[in-house]
């Protein structure tokens, strides 16, 4: 899987911010049009989702 703490997004209207500050509706789009990076879309996702339960 890839590492989203790094990753730069490269395209778009949010090309040059880092998966960790995209819109969460931005990376939900990535995944539903199954966009080539998509992976990274889901693994921020997952890495949003773990950070709100351990919060709590």
């Amino acid at each position: 899987m890839p590492h989203t703490k790094h990753a730069i997004c490269d395209f778009g209207l949010h090309k040059g911010e880092p998966y960790t500050k995209l819109p969460a509706s931005f990376l939900t789009w990535m995944i539903a049009t199954n966009h080539e990076k998509s992976k990274y879309a889901s693994e921020e996702l997952k890495r949003r989702e773990t950070a709100a339960i351990s919060r709590n």
